[in-house]
C-alpha cells in the first residue's frame, strides 16, 4: 500500500466519514459542539496573529491535542523563543482552549498565536501553510493530522514529532493496516523523538528504515517541574498543616463512587486524616453530592475557606486552577479519570512527592505505565482495593512517605528532554 493510496483513501473515505461523525456527535456532546463553535472566526484570528510576525525570525509551529500535551509543548516553546524564534500553537480539543484561557495562565512571550486547528481538509492544509509559512512544524506526542503532514512534506517544510508515545495496543502498530497508514505519515517527519525505548520500538515496527527515531524523554516532565517551582501554594486550615492530607484530584462520579466510602470510614479511624476533594468539573450538582455523602463531618468549600471552623476535616474545591498547588500539601493523592476515558495528569502530584493512586483505565498515560512497572504508583479496580490501599498507607505512613519520595525522584530524573530536543528543532532554520 503506497502513500498515494492512503492519501486517496483518507480524503475520499476516512476524512468525510470522520467529519460526518463529528457533526452528528455535536448534537449531543457539549465539548464537541463548543469546540466547533469556538472555531468560528479562526481564520481572521490567525491572519491577525501572522500580521505581528517578525519575518527576520524563524517561525516554529507546534501542534498539541489537549491541555496535557500543551504542558509538553510549553518548555519547548519557551526555549525556542530564547533561541530567537517566534512560535505558533494550534490544538484540537476544547480542554486546551479552556486551559489557555484561564486567567492564571501566563502568556508565553514570543507565542504569536494559540488557536484551534481547522478541520484536516487538503484545502485547509494548503491555506494554513500559505498563511503561516512556518520554518518547522512540530507535532507533540501523538496528534498527527494526515493532510497537513503530507502537504507540509510536499512543500519541503521540515517536521518533527516530539515526546512521541505509541501505546502497546495502538492500531498504529498492532496490525498491518495501521502500520501501513502510519508509515505514510512517519516517513514525512525529519525527527521522531520518543518518550521511551518501548515507544521507539513500536514506531520502528511501522517504519524500520527511518534514520532518526530516538529516545529523548518526555518534555512534560520539564514543564511540570518548572511549574512546580513557580507555584503559589494555597494556605490551608491548621488541621491540614498538622495532619495527613489526602487529595482527590480531577475526579468524576465513578471515581468518587470508588473512593468516597473508604474515605468516609477512614476519617473516623484516623483522626489525623484531612481530605481535599477537587472534582474535575466543580459544578454545583457534584459539590452537593459530596456534601451529602460526608454529611456530619466538618466540611468547608474553598470559596468559604476564610471562615473554616477549627475542627474542619474536609476541604471541597469549588474553583479551578489551584489543584497543582494543593498537591503540594498531599501525602497521598488519588487522580481521577481512570474509571471513564483515562487517567488525568499524575505528574503534578508525583512531582510534589505524594504517593499516587488511580483507577484501571490508565493506558493513555505513558508515565503511569512506566511507574506501575516500577511499583512507584498504585492502581485500583474497585472500592475494596482502594480501601485496602488507603488503610495500609495510613497505618504505615513512613512507607507512604518513602513511596512518594521515590516517585518524585523518578520524575526529576526525567528532566532535560526539552534541552535535548530544541537544538535539533532549531538547527538550520531561517
Amino acid at each position: 500500500m503506497t502513500s498515494r493510496f492512503w492519501f486517496t483513501a483518507y480524503n475520499l473515505l476516512l476524512l468525510p466519514l470522520f467529519l460526518g461523525i463529528v457533526k452528528i456527535l455535536a448534537f449531543s456532546k457539549t465539548n464537541i459542539r463548543e469546540s466547533l463553535e469556538k472555531r468560528e472566526g479562526q481564520w481572521e484570528r490567525l491572519a491577525d496573529g501572522v500580521s505581528k510576525r517578525d519575518w527576520q525570525k524563524p517561525l516554529v509551529w507546534l501542534h498539541v491535542a489537549s491541555a496535557g500535551e500543551f504542558l509538553q509543548a510549553q518548555p519547548v516553546i519557551e526555549r525556542c523563543v530564547a533561541e530567537g524564534a517566534e512560535c505558533i500553537l494550534t490544538y484540537s480539543s476544547i480542554n486546551a482552549y479552556r486551559w489557555l484561557e484561564r486567567p492564571q495562565q501566563a502568556k508565553i512571550p514570543g507565542l504569536l498565536i494559540s488557536e484551534f486547528l481547522p478541520p484536516d481538509t487538503l484545502w485547509n492544509a494548503r491555506r494554513l501553510l500559505g498563511l503561516l509559512q512556518p520554518s518547522r512544524l512540530v507535532w507533540v506526542s501523538y496528534d498527527l493530522w494526515p493532510n497537513l503532514v503530507w502537504e507540509a512534506h510536499q512543500q519541503k517544510i521540515p517536521q518533527s514529532l516530539i515526546s512521541a508515545i505509541v501505546h502497546a495496543d495502538s492500531r498504529r502498530t498492532t496490525n498491518i493496516v495501521g502500520r501501513s497508514f502510519y508509515h505514510s505519515i512517519y516517513e514525512c517527519l525529519e525527527h521522531i523523538l520518543t518518550v521511551s525505548e518501548a515507544d521507539r520500538q513500536r514506531i520502528l515496527s511501522a517504519i524500520p528504515e527511518h534514520p532518526k527515531v530516538e529516545v529523548m524523554g518526555d518534555t512534560r516532565c520539564d514543564s511540570v517541574l518548572e511549574r512546580r517551582d513557580r507555584l503559589k501554594i494555597p494556605e490551608l486550615p491548621q488541621n491540614a498543616k498538622d495532619g495527613f492530607v489526602f487529595v482527590a484530584g480531577s475526579t468524576w462520579p465513578p471515581d468518587e463512587a470508588c473512593i468516597f466510602p473508604a474515605l468516609k470510614e477512614a476519617l473516623t479511624e484516623f483522626p489525623e486524616l484531612f481530605l481535599i476533594l477537587a472534582p474535575h468539573e466543580p459544578a454545583e450538582e457534584y459539590l452537593k453530592k459530596a456534601e451529602k455523602h460526608f454529611a456530619g463531618i466538618p466540611l468547608i468549600r474553598w470559596s468559604n475557606i476564610s471562615s473554616a471552623p477549627e475542627d474542619v476535616r474536609i476541604l471541597l474545591i469549588d474553583s479551578v486552577g489551584i489543584l497543582a498547588g494543593l498537591y503540594h500539601s498531599a501525602k497521598m493523592a488519588y487522580v481521577g479519570g481512570a474509571f471513564t476515558t483515562g487517567v488525568h495528569n499524575i505528574l503534578e502530584p508525583v512531582a510534589m512527592g505524594a504517593a499516587v493512586a488511580f483507577g484501571p483505565k490508565h493506558d493513555n498515560s505513558s508515565e503511569a505505565l512506566q511507574m506501575l512497572e516500577q511499583k512507584l504508583v498504585n492502581t485500583v479496580k474497585n472500592s475494596a482495593e482502594f480501601r485496602k490501599l488507603l488503610f495500609d498507607l495510613l497505618a504505615d505512613q513512613e512507607h507512604c512517605h518513602e513511596l512518594g519520595q521515590k516517585s518524585r525522584a523518578f520524575i526529576e530524573a526525567q528532566a532535560g528532554a526539552a534541552e535535548l530536543c530544541v537544538p535539533l528543532l532549531m538547527k538550520d532554520l531561517s
